[in-house]
């Protein structure tokens, strides 16, 4: 499995929304009769966390992102039933609504970028990074540019305009392919836009160009070209990692059914692995696009397997922290030297919010 190298750095704005009310629409509700192995029952029939002892809730919320592969095999699956208890599932359009969820107690456990949680750990958003569903690859998102500008190249965009969601993996690409290419965000106007707003803007001529991921990206490319992809900025040294993470007052509750949503993450893991026509089909499904722009978001990625959680290469283990670690630190770091956080924590506040140990338990159940 391939190392995270360190990211690139650059600056990002990120603030969190002054009301922690995230914009998003319920993807999916099930209820399932809890097993033994996620609960124990009272006389009464509550069901309880074996570990703790405390009484589950109605149900979990789940943030899943839009057009995260991840999310949509997730949900395609059923993976999320064996959890026991009602599932909601809650589709929010980039990570920083997340952020703002967790914040509000909306969302319990969840998946989005790597650049959204080096941002939410260091403005003390309190959650565990408790997995790493894949390094992103391909184009899993990408940068675009509207045909009839005849652009070929990152660095004939100078003096236009590009649009990505703020506090994104997409943000973060799009500053690191400027810089590579010799640009800075003062040499392009930059505007905020999630995926939806992107397209629109788009089809208005409002925009020359954007950094997003799919669906939009695959609405915009009908009449745009790609200029650079996160593939080819993994190969330049710029790794950008998936990560889940659990609401930290949740997970101390109820770590059991922390346990059985990394066990379904390794789920999705093991159906990319041995049935990836299938994921992909998912991914189709789910995201309303065509089969051949769903396989890259399987085929591109690099999906990171349970017993790779544990090595170096990622969260290491409860005794010895990996190198996520390392990498969200270089992202915080960036951040405060553009001013966008007042002071970037030590690496050791990144290795104390990564906890392998739900990983570990869902590998030796």
């Amino acid at each position: 499995m391939k190392t995270i190298k360190k990211l690139l750095g650059v600056g990002l704005a990120f603030i969190l929304a002054s009301q922690l009310v995230a914009c998003s629409s319920t993807q999916s509700a099930s209820e399932t009769s809890a097993s033994s192995s996620a609960a124990t029952a009272t006389g009464s029939d509550q069901l309880k966390d074996p570990i703790t002892g405390e009484t589950y809730p109605d149900t979990i919320n789940i943030g899943v992102i839009e057009g995260g592969p991840e999310s949509a095999v997730l949900v395609q699956e059923k993976f999320l039933d064996e959890l026991g208890i009602t599932v909601n599932t809650i589709n929010y359009s980039a990570g920083t609504d997340i952020n703002n969820a967790v914040v509000s107690g909306n969302v319990d456990v969840a998946t989005m970028g790597s650049s959204p949680v080096a941002l939410g750990i260091a403005n003390n958003i309190g959650y565990k990074v408790i997995f790493v569903p894949y390094i992103e690859g391909g184009n899993i998102e990408a940068l675009a540019v509207k045909n009839s500008l005849g652009i070929t190249s990152v660095a004939e965009l100078k003096g236009k305009t590009i649009a990505a969601p703020f506090g994104t993996t997409s943000h973060y690409a799009l500053l690191n392919a400027l810089k590579l290419n010799g640009l800075s965000e003062q040499d392009v106007t930059l505007l905020d836009m999630a995926g939806q707003d992107i397209i629109a803007a788009w089809q208005r001529g409002d925009i020359d160009a954007a950094y997003i991921w799919s669906p939009a990206l695959d609405e915009i490319v009908k009449d745009g070209t790609i200029l650079i992809n996160d593939g080819d900025l993994a190969e330049q040294g710029v790794t950008i990692p998936e990560i889940g993470v659990a609401r930290t007052e949740f997970a101390e509750k109820y770590p059991t059914l922390v346990t059985l949503y990394v066990k379904a993450l390794i789920s999705t893991y093991n159906l990319v692995d041995t049935n990836p026509d299938q994921a992909a089909q998912d991914v189709a499904d789910w995201e309303g696009i065509e089969l051949d722009a769903a396989q890259g978001q399987i085929s591109d990625n690099i999906w990171v397997s349970g017993e790779d959680q544990l090595s170096s290469d990622y969260l290491g283990t409860s005794d010895k922290k990996g190198e996520l670690a390392d990498t969200l630190k270089t992202i915080a770091d960036f951040h405060q030297e553009q001013g966008n956080i007042s002071e970037a924590p030590e690496v050791s506040v990144f290795q104390d919010a990564i906890d392998p140990s739900f990983v570990e338990k869902a590998l030796n159940d």
